[in-house]
């Protein structure tokens, strides 16, 4: 023991007290001054931190297939949780934050313990994230887990890492309304304007998750005014049945608001769905935010393929290739679902072989659809590939026909060739492996391709 640890013994056992080496001194923080705003702290940069998938899932992962809700804020995501939660099958509870939680090793032997493990940092934060969400799963008693922190929108790659098989809704609203629900939160805090920003930056995290995630979409607007055609999409997509009760959400939620962790104002606590703000006219949306207004399909006419979602189509929601067959749900746009004099079909013609056709029933429930395609329909004996098949909705016959081509038009993302890249499924075509895969063309129209077996 050296003399100042001996000194500091006996002066702390004496007075409580010990000596440390005086740091340079500080000069005081300047005040602010008079009629001028203090400015709030800037915030902390998360940290960036490695990560990747697990290398083994089943045994990396207790919790399966996640649902997380992508928004921005004041989209309405405290709603839609609170709906979710209503199923009996699905737990959604306030905001976790969870990806705020980190690990540090205290020491370089438990660095290098967990080295040993083949644990580096990202790998032991994950578990810590899956381990907390499986736990606040298990205690609900239900099946699937929930989660909407909007600022998990700016983490969106790192928790489709964590959990390779998440499911993810992405929730948009009038960026206008996000932005004046933003200041009204909160007016002393912000401007108008420095809502407007700053809302924008969680907009753009949306756009960005929504361009590389697949998922569901669903609009606020949609939500509060027909919410249980709203909420059916939604159980579609999660493989679940709608349940009637998800819409009394009141019924099954007291005390679920927190302040600051949600919304807990009195709208959202009266239990039910309640109408939405008016939209703003396109002259009221601010400047800033006239481009994601226009992705989002807000601003009609200014979006990139704001023509080709105006015309007639059939609209493509979901795409599911797996288990042997390719699953298309949708619904009609721009048409009046009389038309035709016949019942729907869905047609598959072969591209520059408009002989070749394949055809299934599309019967329509309030002008949607829900078709299943077998793989093995697609790669038909004497088929050569590379081949093309071309999706419409069809009805009539001969000269009558109403065949409308189907695609995803309404979502505002253009490029879907590149950005929606769908899984191939084997099959076979005399003897030979081929792979059978639905992709986007360059017009965002919706075909499958058959092409050699990798």
């Amino acid at each position: 023991m050296n003399l100042l640890r001996k000194l500091n013994h006996k002066l702390g056992a004496t007075t409580g007290f010990e000596i440390r080496k005086a740091g340079l001194p500080h000069a005081p923080a300047p005040k602010p001054s008079a009629g001028t705003k203090e400015s709030a702290p800037e915030p902390k940069p998360a940290a960036q931190v490695a990560y990747r998938p697990p290398e083994d899932p089943e045994v990396d992962r207790l919790l399966r297939r996640p649902v997380f809700i992508m928004s921005p804020v004041r989209s309405g995501s405290t709603l839609l949780r609170l709906l979710l939660n209503a199923h009996s099958r699905l737990h959604s509870a306030h905001e976790l934050h969870f990806r705020r939680l980190e690990v540090n090793a205290s020491t370089k032997l438990a660095e290098r313990a967990m080295q040993e493990l083949g644990l580096e940092r990202g790998d032991l934060e994950h578990l810590i994230w899956d381990r907390v969400l499986h736990r606040e799963l298990v205690r609900s008693g239900k099946d699937f887990l929930v989660e909407k922190t909007p600022s998990n929108t700016f983490a969106y790659k790192r928790i489709a890492a964590c959990w390779p098989d998440a499911r993810f809704i992405f929730l948009l609203r009038h960026p206008a309304s996000i932005a004046r629900s933003w200041y009204e939160a909160d007016p002393e805090k912000r401007t108008e304007e420095e809502a407007a920003l700053d809302a924008l930056r969680y907009m753009r995290a949306t756009e960005r998750a929504r361009q590389a995630l697949p998922g569901h979409v669903v609009r606020y607007e949609d939500l509060t005014d027909d919410p249980e055609s709203a909420m059916k999409g939604i159980c579609s997509y999660l493989e679940i049945d709608f349940e009637p009760g998800m819409l009394d959400y009141g019924s099954r939620t007291q005390g679920s608001y927190k302040k600051g962790l949600g919304d807990w104002k009195d709208k959202i606590r009266s239990g039910q769905v309640q109408a939405g703000r008016a939209l703003p006219a396109a002259e009221e949306i601010p400047e800033p935010l006239r481009e994601i207004s226009a992705a989002w399909g807000y601003l009609e006419g200014e979006g990139p393929d704001g023509a080709a979602a105006r015309e007639p189509h059939a609209e493509i929601a979901e795409v599911w290739p797996r288990d042997g067959a390719v699953r298309l749900t949708g619904s009609l746009h721009g048409i009046d679902e009389d038309a035709g004099g016949s019942p729907w079909e869905m047609l598959l013609v072969r591209r520059d072989h408009e002989d070749q056709q394949l055809r299934y029933p599309a019967e329509l429930a309030d002008g949607g659809f829900d078709v299943t395609v077998p793989v093995a329909d697609l790669a038909p004996a004497g088929l050569t590939p590379p081949a093309q098949w071309d999706i419409h909705l069809a009805a009539g016959k001969g000269d009558a026909e109403v065949r409308l081509r189907a695609g995803r038009h309404l979502d505002g993302i253009t490029g879907k060739k590149n950005i929606m890249v769908f899984p191939g499924q084997p099959a076979r075509i005399d003897g030979a492996d081929v792979e059978v895969k639905p992709y986007y063309t360059i017009k965002d129209n919706l075909s499958v391709e058959v092409l050699p077996a990798p």
